[in-house]
């Protein structure tokens, strides 16, 4: 279906309203009668410049007027919103960018929308951050790279790639195209000689031989420009990290503000991980995992990326026990070198995240919001909130009803460029 686009024209206004505005715009906005938003994302993502909305709205009255646009705005998009922070729908919301960034988010009809703007009108659609993929491989090339974006999935993690390779040199010139799914590189999977990926899969990897060797080669991996650090956990008759390589890498990543992921499939290896201090769990355990070790993942903030399609299904009732217990998901379905694993939209892996009993509201925040805090990027992304990059995917019908709606792409939007149009 083909999407309405039209010019704008201005309406005058007395007063300004915008929408779930970040408590670091909102307490200047109170105490100076100002909305602001700026923030110093990493240069390897985004040029930055500040997002800036004005007006004269009394203290305490934001949802009483309306709010004025700023006359520069590029796009207007107009829908019913789903803004990735779990909160109610939206109906008639309008989202406004400027450049690459977010500047205004509100009702429709709160939002003086100024004249030469783009708007599109997209009254059967629903907008929705750019989903993240926080499970992937093989994506250094921009076959994959386009493919993802073009389903609206605008951000993918790489966990690992074959050793050795130019990991963040591609990184940085792929990221540079719209067109193409940003960037977040582990580089190399991290295991010992004759470890998993190596045995089994004939993966070359980043080897370590002790703590001291794994501190002096994370560290080299982070000043190279690793953004996360995977590190694989196995039992079984390959050798595996031990105790003290694990706390060691973990370790020299946190020192350097890089979290780290750790392939982990049963209960034993899960716990290796806690004890390690990992930050996220790539795949779900698929023996049961006790209750203790559940709550003692939800306690410690670690989140899961289950990956059931990878595992045909296994793990479904660790993951509903986990979600019950109020512990974070992460989209991420382990695309780019297993057969049969979708590249763009991971549909199936969304059909077997809601089949384990996770809500459609819950599958889109694990895909956009929580996505994008293991990512460390939810400064950014995740959310549509004034501020943020203008990362935006738009689908015809409401996927609140039904998730399959989700391949329905209407409109995709990266860095505040129009990507993707229906015709």
């Amino acid at each position: 279906m083909a999407v309405a686009m039209r010019q704008h024209r201005a309406h005058s206004t007395s007063g300004q309203l915008c929408r779930a505005l970040p408590l670091a715009v909102l307490i200047p906005f109170l105490l100076a009668m100002t909305w602001a938003c700026s923030s110093s994302p990493a240069a390897r993502f985004t040029n930055p410049w500040p997002a800036t909305v004005t007006g004269s709205n009394p203290a305490g009255s934001a949802h009483t007027d309306q709010c004025q646009i700023p006359d520069d705005v590029d796009l207007v998009l107009v829908g019913t919103l789903v803004d990735g922070t779990g909160a109610d729908p939206l109906p008639q919301a309008a989202v406004a960018i400027r450049g690459q960034r977010i500047v205004a988010v509100g009702p429709r009809d709160k939002l003086v929308i100024p004249d030469g703007a783009q708007v599109y009108d997209l009254p059967r659609a629903t907008l929705l951050p750019g989903f993240v993929n926080a499970h992937v491989h093989n994506g250094y090339s921009r076959g994959p790279l386009s493919t993802w974006a073009r389903a609206g999935v605008t951000t993918v993690r790489d966990l690992g790639q074959r050793y050795p390779f130019p990991y963040f040199t591609t990184r940085d010139r792929l990221n540079g195209d719209p067109n193409l799914a940003r960037l977040v590189a582990a580089g190399p999977l991290v295991t010992v000689p004759g470890g998993y990926p190596i045995a089994g899969n004939n993966f070359p990897s980043l080897t370590v031989t002790s703590p001291q060797d794994a501190r002096q080669k994370i560290a080299s991996l982070i000043d190279d420009g690793a953004d996360v650090i995977k590190i694989t956990l196995t039992s079984g008759r390959a050798p595996s990290l031990s105790a003290e390589e694990a706390a060691a890498i973990v370790e020299t990543a946190h020192q350097n503000g890089v979290p780290v992921t750790a392939h982990a499939t049963t209960a034993y290896d899960l716990q290796r991980a806690l004890d390690a201090g990992v930050d996220d769990v790539a795949h779900m355990a698929t023996d049961r995992v006790s209750s203790r070790l559940l709550n003692r993942m939800v306690d410690a903030g670690v989140y899961w990326v289950p990956t059931l399609h990878a595992l045909d299904g296994q793990g479904a009732s660790n993951l509903r026990r986990f979600v019950s217990a109020g512990g974070k998901v992460a989209l991420g379905n382990d695309a780019g070198y297993l057969d049969g694993l979708e590249i763009g939209m991971p549909r199936r892996e969304i059909e077997l995240m809601h089949k384990a009993g996770m809500t459609p509201m819950q599958i889109i925040v694990a895909a956009t919001k929580h996505s994008s805090e293991v990512c460390r990027l939810d400064h950014l992304l995740g959310t549509l909130e004034v501020g943020k990059l203008a990362d935006v995917l738009v689908v015809k019908g409401n996927p609140l009803r039904d998730l399959a709606v989700l391949g329905n792409v209407q409109l995709v939007v990266h860095h505040g460029v129009v990507i993707v149009e229906a015709q």
